[in-house]
């Protein structure tokens, strides 16, 4: 099939897809809880295969093994995409996003009754420390993009330590994940970037006209810190676990962590 025919298959698919989506959230705040975090895992992972994008997961069985209560989790951050496919992983998996995020159609609904914590823009690193806090608190397993921005995926930038802060003090564990893009001939490929000044439709179509495209996820093994810890240093060794990885899939660059 011809890309734009691919993209624009795709394209209904998911339109549909959100339609659904919107059906879903109506009924949701009349779920139990368990019910309405195991439902919105479904439907985000549900979202990757209707855009088309295979899913391989190594690691996954660490999760499961973590004690009882909330965690954190520390990916590396490429794309909008990452969102679906982090919060497919396991029920309960919640992120700290944009307070912006919630006025969104079916997915701001669909994200505030699953947990996410919102923050106010502005308030930067300290808002999003609280609301790490929070979600802990409740047991959660929050997910926490701690470079702060997006890269072509082919890097790893330093993570904030601030961010850190909750798990430590409250001695959860950390989770290093390093995700990584693969096009149909098994090379890295930046195609779902989303950064810079780019607007979400180009990396969007990027995504719904490719062929073959494939995410690899691996939940490393988890960092378990006591509140005498230093958090730059749980910081520095979460990014080195996760940066290496990255290296570790070809010749891609890692950004040093300042001293």
């Amino acid at each position: 099939m011809r890309p734009v025919l691919r993209g624009l298959s795709r394209g209904v698919r998911l339109l549909l897809y959100f339609v659904a989506g919107l059906w879903l959230t109506r009924r949701f705040a009349r779920l139990d809880e368990a019910v309405r975090l195991e439902q919105a895992r479904a439907w985000l992972e549900g979202g990757t295969r209707v855009l088309g994008v295979r899913v391989r997961v190594e690691g996954l069985e660490r999760l499961s093994d973590l004690p009882p209560g909330g965690s954190l989790w520390l990916p590396n951050h490429v794309s909008w995409l990452d969102i679906p496919l982090l919060g497919g992983l396991c029920d309960g998996a919640v992120f700290v996003a944009k307070s912006e995020i919630r006025r969104w159609p079916v997915i701001g609904r669909l994200a505030r009754l699953s947990g996410t914590e919102f923050i106010e823009r502005g308030r930067g690193s300290e808002a999003a420390s609280e609301a790490v806090a929070r979600g802990l608190e409740h047991g959660r397993q929050m997910l926490v993009f701690a470079e702060g921005t997006t890269t072509d995926g082919l890097m790893v930038r330093r993570f904030h330590a601030r961010l850190l802060a909750p798990a430590i003090d409250m001695e959860r564990p950390v989770v290093p994940i390093a995700l990584r893009y693969y096009d149909s001939q098994g090379e890295r490929t930046t195609a779902p970037a989303f950064i810079g000044k780019e607007s979400l439709w180009p990396s969007l179509w990027r995504v719904l006209s490719s062929q073959g495209l494939e995410a690899r996820i691996d939940v490393l093994e988890p960092i378990y810190p006591t509140a005498d810890d230093n958090r730059s240093e749980i910081a520095r060794r979460a990014h080195h676990a996760v940066a290496t990885r990255i290296a570790a899939s070809g010749n891609e660059a890692v950004e040093a962590i300042p001293d």
